[in-house]
């Protein structure tokens, strides 16, 4: 019995290198792609050339693989010509665990030959799509249309920084608190029309900051009732 049972365990043990070594040979060897970070355009009118693109959505020859933070360098299994898709996103909020594909963005599309075991690199752009509506651009160069205290306490308020503290250009918004007082409420008011379509509507802000924060937009209903439309709850970073 003990000689029977150790030669059906060899048998199998024999049959599954056998079967392993067949899928080894028949395996399809990958070619790689190295995606760098996305650069950025802004015609004039479109406020900063700056934008924080951290996310690509990969698409090769129709097929997905995935959406990474850029850069990244994948394994494909495709070669020959092939035509590589990718769709920029960012972070919604500024949380790390919400990414967005950014549909405002072009898309960026190449074509490639692709070879086993050969890494293929890739330095998509993007650029606003046409056709945008930017309502409101605020780059606090030469002016702060955030003057409207809500907030009714005249030891906060928005101001400006001097260009050499700036993001860029000449100034940027500065706003300080303290603990006697540790809240701001100040808006902007713009005779913009509201689009009614259910289009995305998308506030943009370079910022710093050691506190969080929240940035909306208000709108008021045939003049009447206000309206919280957008309530975006920002996080603190130190860098721009």
């Amino acid at each position: 019995m003990t000689i029977t049972r150790s030669l059906l365990a060899y048998s199998s043990l024999f049959i599954l290198i056998g079967l392993n070594s067949c899928n080894l040979q028949d395996e399809k060897i990958p070619s790689y792609l190295y995606i760098d970070k996305f650069t950025f355009s802004a015609k004039q009118g479109e406020g900063s050339a700056h934008q924080n693109i951290t996310d690509g959505w990969i698409y090769v020859n129709g097929n997905y693989y995935g959406g990474y933070e850029l850069p990244v360098w994948i394994p494909l299994l495709e070669e020959g010509n092939s035509e590589v898709f990718i769709l920029p996103g960012f972070r919604k909020d500024g949380r790390i665990t919400n990414s967005f594909k950014y549909t405002f963005l072009n898309s960026y599309t190449t074509q490639l030959t692709l070879t086993p075991r050969i890494t293929d690199t890739i330095r998509p752009s993007t650029s606003y799509q046409d056709g945008l509506i930017f309502s409101a651009i605020e780059n606090f160069d030469h002016s702060n249309h955030f003057d409207i205290d809500r907030d009714n306490d005249a030891d906060t308020k928005l101001t400006t920084t001097s260009s050499t503290e700036a993001f860029e250009g000449s100034g940027s918004g500065l706003i300080e608190l303290t603990s006697a007082h540790p809240y701001i409420s100040a808006e902007n008011i713009n005779d913009l029309i509201i689009p009614q379509s259910g289009d995305p509507i998308i506030i943009e802000l370079s910022f710093k900051s050691d506190i969080p924060f929240s940035i909306g937009l208000r709108g008021y209903k045939e003049f009447r009732e206000e309206h919280v439309l957008i309530n975006g709850g920002v996080l603190p970073k130190k860098e721009w």
